[in-house]
């Protein structure tokens, strides 16, 4: 197990770090600023509860591997929460939740919940 942990790990850095320098890059050609809009903030968070929780399931799936998918359905509700509670709040949203804003959570959230599906699906189907 401790390999694949290892290697999720791995791949998330270097996949969230090339979807960052590209994020960065496209906001600066936008005239948006390369590190505005909380990017750094945003990926960081993905980043560090995608590991977090990746870990507990590779926990849990040696304990109660039949309700991994509630696990992991708990987790993606709990990112979200976390946001709104811990995140959003720092992020002055001027006229509601804009393209630039959206896309600050979002694409770290989507490529992190990738990720993290790929290897569950592999692991599951060791079994």
């Amino acid at each position: 197990m401790n390999k694949t942990i290892v290697q999720f790990i791995v791949r998330l850095t270097i996949v969230l770090g090339i979807s960052f320098c590209g994020h960065a890059l496209l906001q600066d050609y936008l005239a948006i600023g390369s590190f505005e809009k909380h990017i750094v903030l945003t990926y960081l968070f993905n980043y560090v509860l995608t590991i977090i929780f990746f870990g507990l399931m590779i926990y849990m799936k040696e304990k109660k591997s039949n309700q991994l998918g509630f696990i992991f359905l708990f987790s993606s509700i709990t990112k979200f929460l976390l946001f709104f509670v811990l995140i959003a709040p720092v992020i002055e949203f001027t006229r509601g939740l804009n393209n630039p804003d959206f896309a600050a959570f979002f694409v770290p959230y989507a490529i992190s919940l990738t990720i993290e599906v790929f290897y569950l699906i592999r692991l599951l189907n060791k079994e």
